[in-house]
């Protein structure tokens, strides 16, 4: 009798991903006694990175805001059971890049107010014009000296952003308990750099003025979370509907069923698991890569996304389509429930709410100027069909 498996420790998502680290990631890992491999990467061609069954989900999200991560990837015979460690790492991603582009957009409200304007004019060879070049000996000090200010502002900041979300009746109540369990989060993870330039105003005339504006942003910020939630539940209609193809393939080219018949089949646990098994020896598997980019032209005030998925099996003319029609719905004044089940699919796999998750994803993307574009791409000569879901923040 097998041994029942081992749960997953609180804090890793239980999938075993390759790490492909970036020039920087490797630079910096080779120095540590961390032990670099050669791990599988998309294309096939093995890279240097870090693989295990498991993998710390805070460790991996502060290596992808360092830019020491340059792709993540994962392949096997079937996805499902997988489902909500994938949904989770991409959640992962998107917050990471939406952590990375908070420190950044707060300086900026600190170096354009007219403290650091007076501060930068007084102090010409030590001016502030940019939170990276802050002078570590003088902030440490500055910090240690002000932590209790420090921590009294980081809750009076929670307090105020909270009381925004509580008292904003357009916001849906899950939506507000999502932003109430992220905050938290994303003050602590705030740049020390940037509590450096605001305590220097906090302490002027100016306290108000900066104190509502990172409240703003805060809230701002929140609003963003909309993004990861909209990409998990699209990624997930695509593992659905890719693992269908995946499978329906290898189910009617070894005759174990009808095309017709394939979403009965499916519904037996044996017959499911006979399936996954030819994958298996096949070595025909499922794959999906998020690869993160640092745009260096623009000095990394570019980061981009790319969730790339495979799967054998190719869509045919009538379904691609359909696919196109799906994701071109208009949304406005429609919501997501009145997707979950449409005319004629009950009780069919892969049914559901289809595509139209990559509409509401583009109305938010383009709300805060997010470049974002989907791409369904099919290649006949390895009978695969590749989607590209790609968003530069």
């Amino acid at each position: 009798m097998s041994a029942a498996p081992t749960p997953p420790t609180k804090g890793f998502i239980d999938i075993p991903a390759s790490i492909i680290l970036s020039a920087e990631g490797l630079a910096i890992l080779s120095r540590s006694k961390t032990q670099i491999q050669r791990v599988p990467s998309r294309g096939g061609t093995p890279k240097e990175g870090l693989l295990s069954q498991a993998f710390n989900a805070t460790t991996v999200q502060k290596m992808i805001m360092n830019s020491y991560i340059e792709e993540m990837y994962y392949a096997s015979p079937e996805f499902l059971t997988k489902r909500p460690q994938i949904i989770s790492t991409t959640n992962l991603i998107i917050y990471a890049m939406l952590y990375k582009m908070l420190s950044p957009t707060l300086a900026k409200k600190v170096i354009d107010s007219p403290v650091l304007r007076e501060h930068n004019r007084r102090n010409p060879k030590a001016a502030i014009l940019d939170f990276k070049n802050v002078p570590q000996a003088v902030m440490d000090a500055f910090l240690t000296k002000n932590m209790a200010v420090l921590a009294r502002i980081e809750h009076e900041m929670i307090d105020a952003v909270l009381n925004r979300i509580t008292a904003d009746t357009k916001l849906p109540e899950e939506d507000k308990i999502v932003r109430m369990r992220s905050l938290e989060k994303f003050v602590r993870w705030v740049d020390k750099r940037i509590w450096y330039l605001y305590l220097i105003i906090y302490q002027t005339p100016l306290k108000a003025e900066i104190e509502k504006a990172y409240v703003d942003l805060f809230f701002q910020y929140l609003d963003n979370t909309q993004i990861a939630t909209h990409v998990g539940n699209l990624v997930m209609e695509f593992i659905q509907n890719a693992e269908k193809a995946h499978l329906e393939r290898l189910i009617v080219r070894n005759h174990l069923a009808p095309r017709e018949k394939v979403d009965e089949y499916l519904r037996s646990k044996a017959h499911r698991e006979q399936a996954i098994g030819l994958a298996a020896r096949n070595k025909q598997n499922l794959e999906i890569t998020w690869h993160l980019h640092t745009d260096r032209v623009n000095a990394g005030k570019a980061y981009n996304v790319k969730i790339i998925l495979s799967n054998y099996g190719l869509i045919n003319e009538a379904t691609r389509n359909e696919l196109a029609q799906k994701m071109k719905t208009d949304t406005s004044g429609i919501s997501l429930s009145d997707f979950y089940e449409q005319p004629g699919e009950a009780g069919k796999l892969g049914a559901g709410l289809g595509l139209l998750y990559n509409s509401y994803l583009e109305d938010v993307c383009r709300e805060k100027g997010i470049r974002y574009f989907c791409t369904i791409f099919p290649e006949p000569k390895l009978e695969k069909t590749t989607v590209t879901l790609d968003l530069t923040f």
